[in-house]
């Protein structure tokens, strides 16, 4: 009796998921969220603001406006760097 119970309730529990087919599985599959690495996730940072000890500020961007802003701060970076070594500093 026991066994034929839990027959019963498996079959009624996985019945709709055989009735949908894998044609009709996938494509729900893959409305799901975006893994967190993905270019268009968002992601959010807490930055401090200048001459506050307390207050910050959040800012919100996608992984790729992340990327895209640490690779202009480190040319940037790059750019001061070399032109201080050069003597092309036009401030001192």
């Amino acid at each position: 009796m026991k066994s034929t119970f839990l027959a019963v309730a498996a079959l009624l529990l996985t019945g709709p998921a055989f009735a949908q087919g894998p044609a009709e599985a996938a494509p729900a599959a893959a409305v799901g969220k975006p893994s967190r690495y993905a270019p268009d996730a968002v992601r959010c940072r807490s930055v401090s603001e200048i001459g506050s000890l307390v207050k910050k500020q959040r800012i919100c961007k996608t992984n790729a406006e992340w990327t895209r802003s640490r690779e202009q701060q480190q040319r940037d970076a790059d750019d001061l760097i070399t032109r201080s070594r050069s003597g092309m500093n036009p401030n001192g």
